[in-house]
């Protein structure tokens, strides 16, 4: 006899015995309360989302504090930088009115003073359109109370109408 091949593993039953049968388990129906079981979640996992809902709601309200206050600096950041333009534009003011060419000058402009030897001329009524602009201008077929009530009465109709 001419020896074959070697095996590559052990046999699975000893030489001379059959190797077991197995028997296909049976079908049973799942119960109902089973398969809610499978679906229901563990301890650990509730215990684990109940651990971060606390986190979080341990968390939040100090973020949110936090939020409304970094809000309020910004807020308040903003109030600082329009006081201190604020100051600057007076400062700037105060330093002109140190000035006695700036004072002459606002004197004559807004108060109407006149220097000595000088005659002010103040002029009223004036006409501050050109032809030009008044061309521009849409003229009216009638005055405007009139076309206002013409519309007025237009609307009350069509509004009787329906």
């Amino acid at each position: 006899m001419v020896p074959s091949k070697p095996r590559r593993s052990a046999p699975k039953s000893a030489p001379g015995k059959a190797a077991p049968r197995r028997r296909p388990k049976p079908v049973i129906e799942a119960d109902a309360t089973s398969e809610a079981r499978g679906r229901r979640m563990s301890w650990r996992t509730g215990l684990f989302l109940l651990v971060i809902a606390i986190v979080l709601f341990a968390f939040l309200s100090p973020l949110n504090s936090a939020l409304k206050q970094a809000q309020q600096i910004a807020a308040l950041n903003n109030e600082i930088e329009t006081t201190k333009a604020e100051v600057k534009s007076l400062e700037e003011k105060n330093e002109n009115l140190k000035d006695a060419d700036y004072i002459k000058r606002k004197a004559r402009e807004d108060q109407y003073y006149v220097e000595e030897g000088k005659n002010a001329v103040i002029v009223t009524n004036q006409e501050s359109g050109d032809a030009e602009s008044e061309a521009e201008r849409p003229t009216r077929k009638q005055a405007w109370y009139l076309e206002l009530l013409e519309s007025i009465q237009e609307t009350g109709n069509t509004v009787e109408k329906n």
